[in-house]
């Protein structure tokens, strides 16, 4: 613990001339005017005053100023609220011993020649003495009115400005205030038995304190010296502390909260640039009054030992708020070329546990707070380096040093440092050199829950190391100086980017990366240490990501999963070669790839309209799961599932497409696809377990079409491959269809057949059973097949096209809410025709039109093109329709289903209103319900044949709801049919409906 450093040494001597100008100030009062003024012997750079100062003639006015300050505080009364001291040099020793403000013409630095400096003229030397430029013993102002100390310089002292024991201050500005070359502080402010709250440093110069031959001894060297006692709300902006013996600011001993530190130069102070004690919000109970500190947006350059020492201080771990203790947005550098000899560890940032004892209970602090919960984002750390001479004996430059619990250390970039981040758990009292950031004073603490993220570690012969941790910390998502799983794992698992270290007790041995006593989580991490975005510190790109199954998992998502997760859309994911287990799911387009042999746990596909595309070869040893996406594979990148894997049915909407093998002896149906096609592939059991089969689902026509009897044609639609290796095991093969119409499957029968091509032409394996139906369905070989290279279906028989007869199918929406279906077939097998059919939830299905075949007209065309529209009135937002082909000798075939997300009906115009009528059911029996978008009163109501002949009319009343039934005729023939409606406020529309 610090001593207090001695008080000023006249105090006492100056005791009864204090008190007689008590006396003189008490008779004066009503005479002393709001400002007083002060001037030396001459009128060189004059601001306020017009005439030289003098205490035996002046009055303290402008053209009769005082020659010093001690004068005019003891003229000074309840209504003198600033002493303007004009420039010039003062020799005195001021004893600011009233709530008066001092304010000065300049500083030395703002203006050499119109100055007011206070010049304590002691040249340095080695002997201390207590020579103090300005001794406050005032308690300060209000809120609205602080007491204020400004634009002044304070030199060639032993302290520039101090503060006496015992007081509380409160609401106190220094502002523009240069201390340079004093003897041991340029600012002491001690707060010992007292309370400081609400004071601001703005503008502080503390410079040269206590350089040679003055000592450092009693505490000397620091440029801003806060210490003891309990400090609340203290401010310090905007300033420079520069070439100071130890430190440019310390706060130290006792407690402080509610800190702010920011926009403040620091260069080449021998010790710290800042070091802050104790540091923790106000409580009230249990719950955080004040934050505990916020350090920002100060730049620090060459300093001696550490950029920041933040000691035995305590946040929350969160950016912001009550008891947060916040470092962010520094600049803290060493230049290249700075000299590399150092004497002890160094640090950009160390936030450690030190002296703790001298925080002590006071100020609101209950004594209970332990180190830990710093929020340390957006910082650059660069150049702390040691040489190779003295790295070799543990004496190391650290970007950034952490002990304690629940630190987050986000978006920082740490350069040229021998470690970049080290997160390490010193025993109680730990001295010597060691590989641990060595430094005096520390508790012995256990590091948990701290989270070190999205940084950029570059440069740095380890990037992240841990140090005798019993719990693992979150390191993921980070540049860590290499791309490269071997840089970042090093030779064996050791001595790689990223080291966890054991402690003194087991002489610091390092630990393999895949060894259960690993502590650093450092797996997802980053491609590229480019920003990937202008926002304030280092923004890591997701586009690119690797995954190491060897680094530890502290989160509950697996590291693959985690990186899945936060990739961005189309980006690359990475797997170091390995072994990873638990289930990921893919949500968003994405290239997986791997350095070498690598297998998975499980994988799921859940992502509508995403595709995971393989950029190499792949085991699967867990479950294979398609709900929504589609997985790409290549000969080059082929998926194996190895014994005992499985795989879901996949659907329309997820598959793989291209070749997935199977190894082992289960009986397996392969999830397969292809340029929106759901086709798959099953085979029984092979009866080796070495056995693997390869499948591939081809959208395409097979290159050869010749048949052996009793096949009559193979598919013109599609094709698949099946190879086998590592056995002679055979199998049966099964074949899937999942849209009749597209397949060209008419017959339902034994008449469709497994086709296999033998190398010269197709011959039958049989239908050994069908399953499903003819809609969907499936047909599998008679018996074991023992040859391998591709199948299709076949038919035994002319009912069985086997050709694409659908193909196109097209839903629009031409304007809001009308739908136009509009689809293309060839080679009709004389069907009735095709009904439509709607849904609203892809569930429940209605028929609401029925258009005739072309081919049963006559019509000697190839291919016969439909149309239907559709005017759905509905809350709902999107709609589904499908086909249904009816008088098939098997029933009935279901096209694939389309989709159409409807838009909001505008009701500018009339016109638009009337798009909307529309009548159901559709077909019709003997009646239907016409829907009208508007009460249209009376409606003329004509049915007309498809030549537009009229056969019926009808004058009716549409109801409330806009609805009117119509009964049709009973002598009304099977057909399509116009309905025409017209009204008072409906314009004539024409719709189109079937009576069945």
């Amino acid at each position: 613990m610090l001593k207090p450093l001695p008080t000023f040494s006249t105090v006492a001597s100056l005791t009864l001339y204090l008190g007689t100008c008590a006396l003189v100030a008490s008779a004066q009062t009503s005479l002393a005017p709001a400002q007083l003024y002060v001037n030396d012997a001459t009128t060189s750079g004059d601001r306020f005053t017009t005439a030289a100062g003098s205490d035996v003639t002046g009055d303290g006015s402008a053209a009769a100023p005082f020659a010093t300050v001690k004068q005019a505080l003891a003229h000074a009364s309840a209504g003198t609220t600033t002493i303007l001291i004009d420039a010039g040099t003062y020799n005195e020793r001021v004893i600011w011993n009233k709530n008066i403000s001092l304010r000065g013409a300049g500083t030395l630095a703002a203006d050499s020649t119109a100055a007011t400096i206070f010049d304590g003229g002691l040249a340095p030397s080695a002997a201390q003495t207590s020579e103090v430029g300005i001794f406050m013993t005032a308690s300060g102002g209000t809120a609205t009115a602080p007491l204020t100390l400004s634009n002044l310089t304070i030199k060639a002292y032993d302290f520039g400005l101090q503060t006496d024991n015992g007081t509380n201050r409160a609401h106190i500005l220094l502002e523009d205030v240069e201390t340079v070359r004093n003897r041991q502080c340029g600012i002491y402010w001690n707060s010992l038995g007292g309370r400081s709250e609400a004071i601001t440093f703005r503008r502080i110069r503390a410079a040269r304190t206590a350089l040679a031959p003055n000592t450092t001894a009693n505490g000397a060297g620091r440029g801003l010296f806060l210490v003891n006692g309990s400090k609340v709300n203290i401010l310090i902006e905007d300033g420079s502390y520069e070439l100071n013996r130890r430190s440019g600011i310390d706060v130290n001993d006792g407690s402080v909260s509610g800190l702010v530190i920011r926009n403040c130069q620091f260069a080449l102070n021998s010790g710290p640039a800042m070091s802050v004690l104790g540091a923790g919000g106000l409580r009230n109970g249990s719950v955080f009054t004040t934050p505990a500190a916020l350090i920002e947006h100060n730049t620090v350059r060459n300093n001696g030992s550490q950029g920041l020492e933040l000691k035995s201080c305590t946040g929350n771990g969160r950016p912001a708020g009550p008891g947060s203790f916040v470092v962010r947005n520094n600049y803290i550098v060493r230049t290249l070329g700075a000299p590399t000899r150092i004497t002890s560890d160094n640090a950009g940032i160390a936030f450690v546990d030190r002296d703790r004892s001298a925080t002590g209970i006071v100020g609101g602090i209950n004594g209970d707070l332990v180190t830990g919960g710093a929020f340390i984002q957006g910082n650059t750390i660069r150049g702390y380096l040691a040489n190779d001479t003295v790295s070799a004996f543990n004496i190391n430059g650290y970007g950034i040093v952490l002990e304690g619990v629940n630190n987050k250390v986000f978006n920082n970039v740490v350069a040229q440092c021998q470690r970049g981040v080290q997160v390490q758990d010193r025993p109680t009292a730990s001295t010597g050199v060691t590989p641990f950031f060595d430094i005096s004073g520390n508790l012995g603490l256990l590091s948990s829950g701290d989270s070190i993220r999205n940084n950029r570690l570059d440069s740095c012969a380890t990037a992240i190391r841990t140090i005798n941790l019993t719990q693992p910390i979150d390191a993921s998502f980070n540049w860590l100086g290499s791309n490269a799983a071997s840089a970042v794992q090093g030779p064996d698992g050791k001595k790689g980017l990223v080291v966890t270290l054991q402690g003194p007790s087991a002489n610091f041995a390092e630990v393999p990366k895949a060894d259960a006593a690993s502590r650093v989580d450092y797996s997802p991490f980053l491609d590229t240490r480019t920003d990937a975005a202008s926002a304030s510190g280092f923004q890591p790109d997701l586009a690119y990501l690797h995954v190491d199954c060897n680094s530890v998992q502290t989160g509950n998502e697996n590291h693959l999963q985690e990186a899945a997760s936060a990739i961005v859309e189309g980006g690359t994911l990475e797997a170091a070669a390995g072994t990873y287990v638990g289930t990921t799911t893919f949500s968003k387009s994405l290239t997986l790839t791997n350095t070498g042999t690598t297998t998975l746990g499980s994988i799921t596909l859940d992502g509508p309209g995403k595709t995971v595309l393989l950029g190499a070869p792949f085991q699967l040893a867990g479950h294979l799961g398609l709900s929504n996406g589609v997985l790409y594979t290549t000969a080059s990148t082929l998926l194996t599932l190895t014994d005992d894997a499985t795989a879901s049915a996949g659907n329309a909407c997820s598959y793989v497409a291209g070749p997935l093998r199977k190894l082992g002896s289960q009986a397996f149906v392969f999830p397969l696809g292809k340029a929106g096609v759901w086709a798959r592939l099953g085979i029984s059991a092979p009866a080796e377990p070495a056995t693997g089969f390869t499948a591939e689902y081809m959208g395409t026509p097979p290159a050869t079409t010749t048949v052996t009897a009793p096949l009559q044609r193979i598919s013109q639609v599609e094709h698949w491959t099946l190879t086998r290796t590592g056995s002679t095991s055979a199998v049966q093969v099964r074949l899937y269809w999942e849209d009749a119409f597209r397949s060209g499957i008419n017959d339902f029968s034994p008449a469709l057949q497994v086709a296999r091509f033998d190398g010269t032409t197709w011959v039958t394996e049989g239908n050994g059973n069908l399953g499903g139906s003819l809609t969907a369905g499936s047909v599998a070989s008679v018996g074991p097949v023992a040859s391998f290279e591709a199948f299709t279906f076949g038919s035994a028989s002319e009912s069985n096209p086997l050709a694409k007869e659908l193909l196109s199918f097209q839903v629009t929406q031409a304007q809001p809410r009308v739908i136009n279906l509009t689809w293309v077939t060839q080679s009709e097998n004389n069907p009735q025709g095709y009904a439509v059919e709607r849904s609203f939830d892809s569930v429940i299905w209605q028929s609401i039109g029925f258009v005739e075949a072309n081919s049963r007209s006559l019509v000697a065309t190839t291919s016969h093109t439909y149309s239907y529209q559709d005017r759905p009135i509905t809350t709902a937002t999107q709609v589904y329709y499908r086909l249904r082909q009816a008088g098939l000798t098997s029933g009935n075939r279901y096209s694939g289903t389309q989709v159409v997300a409807l838009q909001p009906v505008i009701l500018a115009t009339r016109t638009t209103a009337v798009d909307q009528l529309s009548l159901y059911p559709n077909p019709a029996t003997d009646h239907f319900t016409l829907r009208l978008p508007m009460a249209a009163g009376s409606v003329h109501v004509t049915l007309l044949d498809v030549a537009g002949r009229p056969i019926y009319t009808q004058t009716t009343a549409v109801d409330a709801a806009h609805e009117r039934q119509v009964q049709l005729p009973a002598s009304l023939p099977v057909g399509t049919y116009l309905v025409q409606v017209q009204g008072a406020s409906l314009s004539r529309c024409t719709i189109r409906f079937v009576k069945q």
